[in-house]
């Protein structure tokens, strides 16, 4: 089992702990079946949901930043993103359990949906709404080949997500 990664890593770094090829197209599919199941789980269970806010954010609008719902709380996501993990998933999942009930995988994924939802991000706030969907370093100026400017080869438009993917 590879070792936690922390979730500010970047999307390159998520892949190689898991043993993912970023340049491989099945990477790209793998890495959209665990985000589609992050995003409906944060869009079910987090999202607009003042009462999972830890007692400082309580105040705070919305769109929330991942560190803003209790431990608690993210951890029952978490938890129930695993619980009903496809079987695509559910291996690459296996790979970030622990002793404790955390897991890894989940969480970054999780927190990367967060992220890109929380208004603080710039590429956010922006037309490349899933920006973390390239493999630059989160602090890289480069555009994602999944913007909306440009409709990569052999990809459709999601208006769900704001981009083009596979």
């Amino acid at each position: 089992m590879p070792p936690p990664l922390i979730r500010s890593a970047t999307k390159r770094q998520f892949l190689l702990q898991l043993d993912l090829d970023p340049s491989d197209d099945r990477t790209s599919q793998t890495y959209w079946l665990l985000k589609d199941e992050a995003i409906r789980a944060y869009e079910t269970q987090l999202q607009g949901r003042r009462e999972l806010l830890r007692p400082e954010y309580a105040a705070q609008d919305p769109p929330y930043a991942a560190a803003h719902f209790t431990a608690a709380a993210f951890s029952s996501v978490v938890q129930s993103i695993y619980s009903r993990a496809s079987p695509q998933t559910r291996p690459y999942y296996n790979k970030g359990c622990n002793a404790q009930g955390d897991n890894w995988v989940i969480s970054w994924m999780l927190y990367h949906v967060c992220r890109y939802r929380d208004g603080r991000n710039i590429r956010a706030r922006s037309r490349e709404f899933h920006a973390d969907d390239d493999l630059e370093d989160s602090g890289s100026s480069g555009s994602s080949s999944a913007s909306l400017g440009s409709k990569p080869t052999g990809m459709f438009y999601d208006a769900a997500r704001n981009g083009y993917r596979r």
